[in-house]
C-alpha cells in the first residue's frame, strides 16, 4: 500500500512540474498557453513580465535607452519575445544588444539609424564595456562613496 502511495506522489509531482513548466513556457518563451488557463490573462502576465525585464534591464545599462532613443522599448520587447532570459540583467542587456546589432533581427534592422548602430556598436565592444561596474559595485559606492574610486 505504501508503495502505491509513493507512486502516485511520484506521478502527481511529476504531473505538476510538467504543468509549471508549460506555463512559464508561456509566461516567459512565447510557448503555448496550458489547457486549464485563460489565455487573455496569461498574455498580460507575460506582457507585464517583459515590460518589467526591458525596465529592469534599463537600471542595469541605463546606456541603452539613451543610445537607442524611442525604439528601446519596442526593440527590447521583440527580443525579448523570442529570446528566454538565460542570465542575469546585465548579460541580457549585452544580448539584446548584440541581437539589435544582428542581421538577423530585422525589426533592428528597419529602426536604427547608423549613428544608433554605431554607437550601440560601441557600447558593446568598446573598451569601456567590460569596465562597467556591476550592481554590487553600483551599491558600494552609494553605500560608502569615500572608500571607493570614482
Amino acid at each position: 500500500m505504501a508503495d502505491a502511495a509513493v507512486r502516485d506522489a511520484t506521478a502527481a509531482r511529476a504531473r505538476l512540474a510538467r504543468r509549471q513548466e508549460a506555463l512559464l513556457a508561456a509566461l516567459v518563451a512565447g510557448g503555448p498557453v496550458p489547457d486549464g488557463f485563460d489565455p487573455a490573462q496569461v498574455r498580460s502576465q507575460a506582457a507585464a513580465l517583459a515590460a518589467k525585464r526591458r525596465d529592469t534591464v534599463v537600471k542595469v545599462a541605463p546606456e541603452l535607452p539613451r543610445l537607442l532613443g524611442r525604439p528601446y522599448g519596442p526593440l527590447f520587447l521583440a527580443y525579448a519575445a523570442a529570446h528566454p532570459q538565460t542570465g542575469g540583467y546585465r548579460a541580457d542587456a549585452r544580448a539584446f544588444a548584440a541581437w539589435a546589432l544582428a542581421d538577423t533581427a530585422p525589426e533592428a534592422g528597419g529602426r536604427l539609424g547608423p549613428e544608433q548602430r554605431r554607437a550601440l556598436e560601441q557600447w558593446l565592444h568598446g573598451p569601456a564595456a567590460e569596465q562597467r561596474p556591476g550592481p554590487l559595485a553600483r551599491l558600494g559606492r552609494a553605500l560608502l562613496p569615500g572608500r571607493h574610486r570614482p
